[in-house]
């Protein structure tokens, strides 16, 4: 999902009320907690508005999409949010994130004097929440403005030259402690296994080879109902190679909830074509998409078929790392704190992954007794196999 904010100069409307004091202030009722909000950030970093007297109008308004945002310099600012996108963030866990974000950027435009920034910081994430006009490399314009990085975005907003944080930068070499091994698998003897959606499942020449037949991107969980409610490790290592845009390979740590449905942070890779460029994204399966997207340094892996990857998920003092061949890529406090059953892949669209080695660890004192489990014999007792993994597509 693309969604646009724009600033728009009401040259018009400055010529013909230059002259008249703006003392019209009409902000809807459903909006002014988020104005509130906005005017005390702004407060505690120095700034002080007068919007009573200088005037502005804060309403919904049915904007064409992919818009959710309209800044129009009038007399009184005129800021419109697209009451349709307001609606339709209600059912996902990030909802207040996401209509703060909306709201800030606009209130950035019109009340900051803030244009569009489209720079990024050393991990390519965007540097502001003030990212946004036209599309850049195919990029969406979320910004993870959540737990640890929300306060950066909110100091960036108001002061743009607002340092780095450490925890945007990202390459360092896991050296960790993984901590007990709770489980792994043992693909020595051969299986054999096709679902009823036409997805196979086969253990041979020691891997586990998913190849599914959906039209869209699944879940295999393969470490089900650990319960794991301290820190942990969880690593795959794999091959596969991605046909094209859309097309993506990752892991998952969560719960579920039904034999379709799931709730977990997931780290996944996909293949742009158009930059020839591999991008991580990082979530959680209870937000509308995912919440970061990073461009990939083309050394970190080549995720072919003939090339061994490895993938992992550390959960540390809840913040979840994230790792590609051992080499940091994100790092992230959102919804870490949950509980952790099932861990497992996300696999592409009618396509093959082979899965050489799938490890699970607890770094709980008491270690929980190690267990070598073969593939197929547990996945499809506790799962039945391929379920559709939901997020919606970030990859135009």
């Amino acid at each position: 999902m693309k969604n646009t904010r724009i600033l728009i100069l009401g040259l018009i409307s400055l010529l013909l009320f230059s002259c008249k004091k703006g003392d019209i202030y009409q902000v809807d009722p459903k909006l002014d907690p988020y104005l509130q909000l906005f005017l005390q950030e702004a407060k505690e970093r120095g700034f002080n508005f007068n919007l009573e007297e200088d005037g502005l109008i804060l309403q919904f308004a049915d904007l064409e999409s992919p818009t959710i945002g309209l800044c129009t310099y009038t007399y009184p600012l005129l800021v419109q949010i697209d009451r349709t996108y307001w609606r339709d963030v209600t059912k996902y866990n990030n909802c207040e994130d996401l209509r703060q974000d909306v709201v800030f950027h606009e209130l950035g435009h019109g009340l900051l004097n803030r244009s569009h920034d489209n720079q990024t910081l050393s991990n390519t994430e965007w540097k502001s929440i003030m990212c946004g006009g036209e599309i850049v490399r195919e990029r969406s314009w979320q910004v993870n403005f959540s737990g640890m990085r929300k306060k950066y975005y909110l100091d960036e907003l108001f002061n743009t030259k607002t340092p780095e944080p450490d925890f945007f930068k990202y390459g360092d070499t896991f050296s960790g402690d993984k901590g007990n091994l709770v489980e792994s698998y043992d693909f020595s003897e051969n299986k054999h296994f096709t679902d009823a959606d036409g997805n196979v499942y086969d253990i041979s020449n020691n891997a586990y080879n998913i190849t599914t037949n959906n039209d869209y991107n699944n879940i295999v969980y393969l470490h089900t109902r650990k319960n794991l409610t301290s820190d942990f490790y969880y690593e795959v290592k794999l091959k596969t190679k991605l046909a094209g845009n859309g097309d993506c390979v990752g892991i998952i740590a969560g719960y579920p909830i039904s034999d379709t449905t799931g709730v977990g942070n997931y780290f996944y890779i996909s293949r742009n074509n158009s930059y020839n460029e591999l991008r991580a994204y990082v979530g959680h399966m209870q937000c509308m998409q995912p919440i970061a997207e990073v461009i990939l340094k083309k050394n970190v892996c080549q995720l072919d078929d003939q090339t061994e990857t490895k993938l992992a998920i550390e959960r540390t003092n809840n913040e979840l790392y994230f790792y590609v061949n051992d080499q940091l890529i994100y790092r992230n406090d959102y919804m870490a704190d949950q509980k952790y059953a099932n861990f497992g892949l996300v696999t592409p669209s009618k396509n093959t992954v082979t899965v050489t080695s799938s490890m699970c660890y607890n770094k709980a004192n008491g270690s929980l007794r190690a267990s070598t489990e073969n593939g197929l014999s547990t996945v499809f007792a506790n799962r039945g196999g391929a379920i559709p993994f939901n997020i919606p597509n970030t990859i135009k």
